[in-house]
């Protein structure tokens, strides 16, 4: 059956397919979920029903992602899986998949979000994208345009997902993303490996890329979350694989699922994370539900605000030193002034050699802990954050006692809590940056007790 554009877009306006009002059903109430989290399906999304909406809508899953879109080289034809539902700029799929898919956002829901990914491990849906485009380019009037357009109006979908495992091909990449920009989308990756083409590709599309999906199963098992912000200078959120296979003895649990990306938080400062695959979830229920895996998202990331340890911060308007200054308005008493609001200049900065930054208590005191307050905290590029660094105490300046030894943070607040004493406090920045020692950049050094 085929659905004409014009008919399809007063339909989905008015929330009416084949005559049947578009209602919010009794999905429980589910307010939006503290942390940022997203669901892959494949066959379920499209043919389960309004059950499998409801389902999602009540999950606690903050975005649906549809999977998978394939590209036929000749005709520009879009399939999802194994259904055919775009030809020749007309919808051709089952009549009431846009309306059941308009429930989504619809209250009461966690979802607010709605991306379709193109591409998969199987067929070279990329490699087609290149060669439609050295045949027809992108203008309004090439069969790509009109196809991925009318993708758009029939799913509501707010990102294209690009999951290209094979083609990698930059040119064609950057222009098809640079269409589906034009068109109103977002575009976010999914990569599990190459690393430099999806460095290139963000460097050449910027701030349109608002989110990456990184695979930490599979074939991208052995990927470092923190390894892949820092080449691609943003936050990545990474997933995991809930439970399938023979006997559903394979896969991450909801618990270790939430463990997993509480630790990823504090090395990689990830701010969401993603579950593959709704399929399976389905078929291995009693070892993971969706509202389940959701909540170990959720949990986990929501973990980002820091706990800060017991008492008051000390350090405010103390006395503090440290290695040269960047400028004179970034000097050490701007460390322990109390705020990160000031602007960019309103933090210690110092490009030396051995970067220290010192602070006088006054008295020897307990300390509970400190909060390290990094460049991302103040506004600047998290990719300055301080990677490496020691925090040290001493009753008399000379002789020290490290305290904490933190490596390989990413994380624009890093809090550290400890049980010691001591009149003198230094933070010994090693590596200054995610990928290099270049200015070490504290907003605020905060001492506990």
């Amino acid at each position: 059956m085929r659905v004409r554009v014009g008919i399809l877009l007063a339909v989905v306006a008015s929330l009416v397919m084949t005559g049947q009002p578009v209602v919010a059903s009794a999905a429980p109430a589910q307010p939006l979920a503290a942390g940022r989290s997203a669901i892959y399906g494949g066959g379920p999304f499209y043919s389960g029903g309004q059950p499998v909406m409801d389902t999602l809508r009540a999950s606690g899953f903050t975005t649906v992602i549809l999977w998978a879109i394939h590209v036929r080289a000749d005709t520009g034809d879009l399939w999802l899986n194994d259904i055919r539902i775009v030809s020749n700029g007309q919808y051709v799929g089952d009549p009431g998949w846009p309306a059941r898919l308009a429930t989504l956002k619809q209250a009461p829901t966690s979802v607010n979000r709605i991306e379709v990914s193109v591409g998969s491990a199987g067929p070279d849906d990329w490699g087609a994208i290149a060669t439609l485009i050295a045949r027809d380019g992108t203008g309004s009037g090439s069969v790509l345009y009109r196809n991925f357009q009318v993708l758009r109006m029939i799913t509501g979908a707010d990102a294209i997902n690009d999951d290209d495992e094979q083609s990698y091909n930059l040119t064609a990449s950057t222009a098809f993303a640079n269409m589906v920009i034009g068109q109103g989308y977002k575009f976010t990756f999914v990569p599990y490996t190459n690393i430099t083409f999806w460095r290139n590709l963000k460097n050449n599309l910027g701030a349109a890329v608002d989110r990456v999906y990184l695979q930490l199963y599979a074939g991208g098992a052995g990927n470092n979350p923190a390894t892949w912000a820092q080449q691609l200078g943003m936050p990545v959120d990474p997933g995991l694989w809930s439970r399938h296979g023979s006997g559903c003895s394979s896969g991450d649990t909801p618990a270790t699922v939430e463990s997993r990306m509480r630790g990823w938080v504090t090395s990689a400062g990830i701010q969401g994370g993603f579950l593959w695959l709704y399929d399976d979830m389905q078929a291995c229920s009693a070892q993971g539900t969706p509202a389940q895996y959701a909540a170990a998202v959720n949990n986990g990331t929501s973990s980002a605000p820091v706990t800060l340890p017991p008492g008051r911060n000390l350090a405010v308007n103390r006395t503090a030193t440290g290695s040269a200054s960047c400028s004179t308005t970034e000097t050490p008493a701007k460390a322990v002034n109390g705020s990160v609001s000031g602007g960019n200049s309103d933090k210690w900065c110092s490009l030396a050699a051995t970067k220290q930054l010192q602070v006088d208590l006054g008295a020897g005191t307990s300390i509970t802990g400190f909060v390290v307050r990094h460049a991302g905290a103040g506004g600047e590029q998290p990719a300055w954050n301080s990677r490496d660094f020691d925090i040290r105490v001493s009753n008399d300046g000379t002789t020290w006692t490290t305290v904490v030894q933190a490596r390989g943070n990413a994380a624009d607040v890093s809090s550290h809590v400890t049980s010691v004493s001591g009149r003198y406090v230094r933070l010994d920045v090693i590596t200054a940056e995610q990928a290099a020692n270049s200015a070490a950049r504290i907003y605020e050094f905060e001492i506990f007790g």
